[in-house]
């Protein structure tokens, strides 16, 4: 899986970069991405990835994206398309 780096990016950049790369991830058959968010200098990114916003978010781009989320490690999210 790709992985997207988002050490030092602010909430609102790295929303919108975790959109598109999630688009782009999607409409080009990967089967998902990995996002690099850590978690000793916060949890924003993390929050947002593994919260119903994002979802609603996608949604109002006009993606319904199915999904799985592995958030088994803490400094990362895995998005998993079945």
């Amino acid at each position: 899986m790709n992985e997207i780096d988002l050490h030092g990016t602010g909430l609102f950049d790295a929303k919108l970069k975790i959109i598109e790369s999630t688009t782009r991830a999607y409409n080009s058959d990967w089967n998902g991405l990995v996002f690099i968010h850590g978690y000793h200098g916060g949890t924003a990114i993390r929050d947002y990835i593994r919260s119903k916003h994002f979802v609603q978010d996608l949604a109002s781009e006009g993606l319904n994206i199915p999904m799985k989320l592995d958030t088994s490690k803490p400094g990362s999210t895995s998005i998993i398309f079945p």
